[in-house]
C-alpha cells in the first residue's frame, strides 16, 4: 500500500507533547486507522501512525508511546512479532486487533505486557470505551498507582509513590530528557541515590551515547582539564586523548559533586554549555559534541548548593533546569512502596518471592531513615541475605539512631526543602485545587494577581 501522500503517515506526525498521553496507532487499512485516530484524539492522546512493522518500530523506540493498538497482519510482516521483539524496550500498553480469534493463545503467550485482544469487526462505541479508562492515566502516574513496575524496578526508588515532591520530580526529569542537548542541576541529601535520577533521565531520553559519571573532586588541575576536554599535540594537530565530553557525546556527561569542580574548568566549561563548542588542551582549533551535562550537588535541611564554590554564570548554564530530590522524611507515607521496590531488587534473578513481616512493616513506618534511601536499602539487602527459603523478611536496624522519638508534624515532611521550591509547590497545589482560576489563587496565597504572574514566570 502507498502511504507516501497519506497525510497520517508517521514522517509528518509531530512530536508528542509531554504533557498528554501518547498513542500509537498500527493498521494497514488507512480508513480504519483514521477511525482510530480520531477515538484517540477525543480521548486526549497525541496520537502518531503507522502502517508498517517497520514505521512502527521506529516510532515506538523514538517516541515510547503509552498505549498502543496493533494489528496483526500486515503487509511487511507480524504485529505479534513486533511485539515479542520489542517487550523489552517499551513499557507501554499493547491492545491487539485481530480477525482471526484463533490467535488468542498466541497473544497470550506474549510475557511482560499488558495486553488485550480486540476481533473485527471493532465495535467502535465499544473501543471509545474501553480506551476511556486508560486515558488518564499517565506513564508516571501508572507507576505511583501500582507502587512500582518494571521499569520502576529497573531504575530508581523515585519512580514510586504519590508525594508532590516526587511528582514534581518525575516531570521535571520527563521534560529534562525531552532535550537533547538539555543541561540541569540534580540537588538533594546525601543517600536520596541522585545518580540513578541522572541515570533515569538519560535512559528515557533514549540517547545512542553512554551515560558517563564523573567525581569532580578527582578532577583537580592540569589532569583534570585533560580528563575532561581531552588533549592534542600542539605541533601536529593530532589528537593524544579523547576527554569525558568526546567519551559522552551523544549521551550524558554527569558531574557528581560538582561544587567541587575547579573554578577554572567551569569557565573553560562555559563555551559548551552555551554551545557545544570546546577546546582540548593544547589545542589550536576548536570541536564540537553534542551531549547534555547534568550536576549533582549535596544539599541539607539547612544548607543548599554552595553556590560560593560555582561561578554565577556556570551555574545559570548548567542549572537550565534544576531538581530537588526528596528524602525519605518528606515521603513518609510511601516509604512501604518504597521498600517493596527495594525488596523487587534485592530480590532481581531470584526465583523466591518474599514478603516483610507484619513487625518489619510497623517498624518501616515508625523510623525517619535519616541516611535516606541508601540506609532503606542497606537495610533491607541484610535482611533478605539473612532470610530463609519461605520465611517473612524481618528487618533489624543497625542503630537507634534511625528511629524517631515523636511523631513528625505536618510541617516536618517540608523538612529538607528550600523556600524556592515549597513556595512554588504551594503555588501550583493552589492553582490546580482552583482549577486554575489565577484571581481566586491570588487572593487564597494573598498576594495580587500581578505578584502571582510574576511568581509564575519565575518558576
Amino acid at each position: 500500500m502507498d502511504t507516501d501522500n497519506d497525510p497520517m503517515n508517521s514522517k509528518t506526525d509531530p512530536r508528542l507533547s509531554p504533557s498528554k498521553p501518547s498513542s500509537l496507532v498500527l493498521e494497514d487499512d488507512v480508513t480504519l486507522a483514521k477511525a482510530y485516530q480520531r477515538i484517540l484524539e477525543s480521548l486526549g492522546y497525541d496520537v502518531l501512525v503507522a502502517h508498517r512493522v517497520d514505521e512502527a518500530r521506529a516510532l515506538i523506540r523514538d517516541k515510547a508511546p503509552d498505549l498502543m493498538l496493533v494489528d496483526i497482519d500486515l503487509p511487511d510482516g507480524n504485529g505479534l512479532d513486533l511485539m515479542a521483539e520489542l517487550r523489552n524496550d517499551t513499557r507501554g500498553r499493547f491492545i491487539v486487533i485481530s480477525g482471526d480469534d484463533s490467535q488468542r493463545a498466541a497473544i497470550k503467550s506474549i510475557r511482560n505486557q499488558a495486553v488485550e485482544l480486540l476481533l473485527k469487526p471493532v465495535d467502535l462505541e465499544s473501543l471509545r470505551q474501553r480506551l476511556a479508562p486508560l486515558a488518564s492515566r499517565t506513564s508516571a502516574d501508572e507507576l505511583a498507582e501500582t507502587g512500582g513496575s518494571v521499569m520502576a524496578v529497573r531504575s530508581g526508588w523515585v519512580h514510586v509513590g504519590r508525594h508532590h515532591a516526587l511528582s514534581a520530580l518525575r516531570t521535571a526529569m520527563s521534560y529534562s530528557a525531552e532535550r537533547s542537548r538539555g543541561h540541569a542541576l540534580i540537588t538533594g541529601e546525601t543517600g536520596v541515590d541522585k545518580i540513578s535520577v541522572a541515570r533515569s533521565i538519560h535512559e528515557r531520553g533514549r540517547r545512542s551515547g553512554q551515560c558517563l559519571v564523573i567525581d569532580c573532586s578527582d578532577e583537580q588541575g592540569e589532569i583534570g582539564m585533560v580528563r575532561i576536554f581531552g588533549q592534542e599535540d600542539s605541533a601536529t594537530g593530532e589528537i593524544l586523548h579523547k576527554g569525558y565530553i568526546e567519551q559522552a557525546a551523544a549521551g550524558t556527561l554527569v558531574l557528581d559533586h560538582v561544587e567541587k569542580l575547579p573554578a577554572e574548568i567551569q569557565s573553560r566549561l562555559l563555551p559548551f554549555l552555551d554551545s557545544g563548542s570546546f577546546r582540548r588542551v593544547d589545542g589550536a582549533s576548536g570541536a564540537e559534541a553534542t551531549l547534555s551535562v547534568i550536576g549533582i550537588a549535596r544539599s541539607s535541611h539547612t544548607t543548599d548548593v554552595d553556590e560560593t564554590s560555582l561561578r554565577s554564570d556556570f551555574l545559570f548554564r548548567l542549572a537550565q533546569i534544576t531538581l530537588a530530590v526528596p528524602n525519605l522524611r518528606q515521603c513518609r507515607d510511601d516509604i512501604q512502596a518504597i521498600a517493596d521496590l527495594l525488596l523487587a531488587q534485592s530480590l532481581a534473578g531470584k526465583s523466591e518471592g518474599l514478603v516483610f513481616s507484619q513487625a518489619s512493616k510497623a517498624l518501616l513506618a515508625n523510623t525517619t531513615w535519616r541516611r535516606n534511601i541508601s540506609e532503606l536499602r542497606s537495610v533491607i539487602e541484610q535482611a533478605v541475605a539473612a532470610t530463609p527459603p519461605g520465611m517473612e523478611v524481618e528487618l533489624v536496624l543497625e542503630s537507634s539512631k534511625s528511629l524517631s522519638t515523636e511523631p513528625q508534624s505536618e510541617i516536618e515532611k517540608w523538612v529538607g526543602t528550600t523556600i524556592w521550591e515549597f513556595e512554588r509547590q504551594l503555588l501550583n497545589a493552589t492553582l490546580t485545587h482552583l482549577d486554575g482560576d489565577k484571581e481566586k489563587t491570588a487572593k487564597t496565597l494573598g498576594v495580587s494577581l500581578k505578584t502571582l504572574y510574576n511568581r509564575m514566570n519565575a518558576y
